[in-house]
């Protein structure tokens, strides 16, 4: 038997609000029912508590639950009732998977944004108190999400599914038992979460017997990657021959002062135990080298179907080892060197690659480079991704300038074009090395052409995202003559949509000296970039001999839109 059940028509509107704000906070990888299920306790247990708080405290005490307590392996087989949304809007299909694929604490910003209508002032401090390390970039997420809908995105469209609308069904014990339980009242969804082991620490009440204290770890089944879409680490299997040393996963806990986590790997690695651990939004790197211990945490990578990030578990003399992701099959590496990528193929036995060589020049980083392959997932085809020094690896890419054309499907892959490997090498050599945890890196030499006495310029905006959300671009032109090439700054950017599928015009100007000593104001725009004016005479779009001062550059594309310049 079933029956749907309409929370909006029994039950308050501050306990609706929360059910949506958790449904959205959780991840989608755990499943429709155990999302919706979960959403429901998790806002009856804050409601229970903090009955008493103000709105405002609610949302920081749901989040603070729904984004750093761990969700523990269910398998829904045991439950007596299944509970689902009672209706899906086709419609909304397409935005609710771009909203899925955000970070859990920028589809908390949209929940509260959008679904409670807060002014954004008042939406950083709900997220600030909940411990959200960078308020700033989950509004951001929010906005780029809506601006790729289009300007009515943020009334037009809404999540497919209503958690607060629900039907539940009469689940089967085994083959010999066909229960038919009638619900008539949200209390039954309810009841039945009371039941499942869902988080790893459950919400008490006074009295109440308390489970054992101490430390608890856990790890996802073998495989687990296979039983959804979802491939965020939760679906990680561990991996090392560690992963059955209690006490060892124990001392990784305390040292990182969390009561549970998921094991990701476990084991010893060229004289140093490692042990990596998960827990909401975060990785750890536990190390014990000669009797102590160490460590530190990581933003964890965002979960890219077609291009996971293997996570770095040492570094020796030897080069380091990483973590594959276990759909990964195949993966080379080759440093930032030469005129073309030098791939040699790199081992891996148990997920753990071979120790791969990390170069580095007096003045140059040298990657190195990973060229990963995974023929069971999306398309396939290699990626590419930069190690930058920290846990997790960055996906490369580059964008040559015209005439080639621009790929529908995003910048290429470093092992697609000659160019951007040079383009890379050449950027190791200009640029610092980019610190934090990054995600993407991409180098879109957006103008090539002709400088002043007869040099030659390449112009680059290289964009780097981070896997907390921020972002920074810079610009560097390239001009070579007489076989030498030179390297000069034109400008930096940070937590704007410069050089991405949201901005693609951008103009950029410098002093530049020319082989003879003598100092030019050049300026260069991206392909759609038509007119660029120089203290307001045009000049064509290579460049301007100008006074010694920073002249006034601005610029209109094909649209008759004001570009940005970056400076």
């Amino acid at each position: 038997m079933r029956r749907s059940i309409r929370a909006s028509s029994s039950l308050a509107r501050p306990y609706r609000d929360l059910v949506w704000l958790a449904y959205l906070t959780l991840p989608p990888s755990i499943g429709e029912e155990r999302r919706l299920v979960l959403a429901h306790r998790l806002a009856a247990a804050v409601l229970a508590r903090h009955a008493a708080r103000d709105q405002l405290a609610l949302r920081r005490a749901l989040l603070r639950s729904a984004l750093h307590r761990l969700i523990l392996p269910w398998s829904g087989r045991l439950a007596r009732m299944e509970a689902v949304p009672a209706v899906t809007r086709g419609a909304d299909v397409a935005f609710t998977e771009e909203l899925n694929a955000l970070r859990p604490a920028a589809r908390a910003a949209y929940a509260l944004l959008r679904l409670e209508g807060r002014p954004e002032a008042e939406v950083r401090a709900i997220l600030d108190g909940a411990r959200v390390p960078n308020p700033r970039a989950a509004l951001d997420a929010v906005a780029d999400l809506e601006a790729r809908f289009g300007e009515a995105a943020a009334t037009m469209f809404r999540p497919a599914t209503d958690p607060t609308l629900a039907r539940c069904y009469a689940r089967p014990l085994d083959r010999r038992i066909r229960l038919g339980v009638p619900v008539v009242a949200l209390s039954c969804v309810l009841t039945a979460a009371a039941s499942l082991p869902l988080l790893g620490d459950t919400p008490r009440v006074a009295g109440a017997a308390r489970p054992p204290a101490g430390p608890r770890a856990v790890s996802a089944p073998p495989g687990a990657w296979r039983a959804g879409t979802d491939l965020d680490l939760a679906t990680w299997e561990a991996r090392g021959s560690l992963t059955g040393d209690r006490a060892l996963i124990m001392r990784a806990l305390r040292a990182w002062g969390r009561d549970d986590g998921q094991v990701l790997y476990a084991g010893r690695l060229d004289g140093t135990t490692v042990v990596l651990i998960r827990h909401g939004e975060q990785v750890a790197r536990y190390t014990e080298t000669g009797g102590t211990g160490a460590l530190t945490a990581f933003p964890a990578p965002r979960a890219k179907p077609d291009g996971a990030s293997p996570l770095k578990l040492v570094t020796t003399a030897q080069g380091s080892r990483y973590l594959l992701p276990p759909w990964v099959r195949e993966v080379s590496a080759a440093p930032l060197t030469g005129a073309a990528p030098n791939w040699r193929r790199v081992g891996a036995q148990g997920g753990v690659t071979a120790p791969v060589k990390a170069l580095r020049g007096k003045t140059c980083w040298q990657g190195p480079v990973l060229r990963l392959r995974a023929p069971e997932i999306a398309h396939g085809m290699p990626y590419t991704m930069l190690d930058f020094g920290r846990l997790s690896l960055a996906n490369a890419y580059y964008q040559p300038p015209p005439p080639a054309e621009i790929n529908r499907y995003g910048p290429y892959e470093l092992d697609t074009l000659p160019d951007g490997f040079t383009v890379w090498k050449a950027l190791a050599c200009a640029v610092e090395l980019p610190q934090g945890e990054l995600e993407a890196a991409t180098a879109w030499e957006f103008w090539s052409g002709g400088l002043p006495e007869g040099a030659r310029g390449r112009w680059v905006c290289l964009r780097t995202t981070e896997a907390t959300g921020g972002s920074t671009v810079r610009g560097v032109l390239f001009s070579t003559a007489g076989g030498r090439t030179s390297a000069t700054p034109t400008g930096t950017r940070a937590n704007s949509w410069d050089c991405s599928r949201l901005r693609r015009d951008v103009v950029s100007g410098v002093w530049w000296r020319a082989p003879s000593g003598k100092g030019y104001y050049v300026a260069a725009g991206s392909r759609r970039v038509i007119r660029i004016t120089v203290d307001g005479r045009a000049v064509g779009g290579t460049y301007a001999v100008s006074r010694k001062r920073d002249p006034a550059l601005a610029a209109v594309n094909e649209l008759g839109e004001k570009v940005e310049v970056l400076r």
